[in-house]
């Protein structure tokens, strides 16, 4: 199981940059205040923070639902 921070999401905390996974272009925050979505100014793609540098599979294997835990 991977854990919570893979190495993109754990680079964007060090330095602050977040790249957008469909263009490569500088992500910025929706709302600098929460700052919990990411959003591409270039292509308009928008991610949550938690979800940056997973593939759709990796996060989902964060989050088992409950039939997977019965399993």
């Amino acid at each position: 199981m991977a854990g919570f921070f893979n190495d993109k999401n754990v680079e964007g905390l060090m330095t602050g940059d977040y790249f957008c996974p469909v263009c490569g272009e500088k992500m910025i925050f929706e709302d600098d205040e929460t700052r919990d979505i990411l959003v591409c100014e270039h292509c308009g793609h928008s991610m949550d923070l938690d979800h940056y540098g997973f593939t759709d599979e990796e996060y989902a294997k964060l989050y088992p639902t409950k039939e997977e835990l019965d399993d």
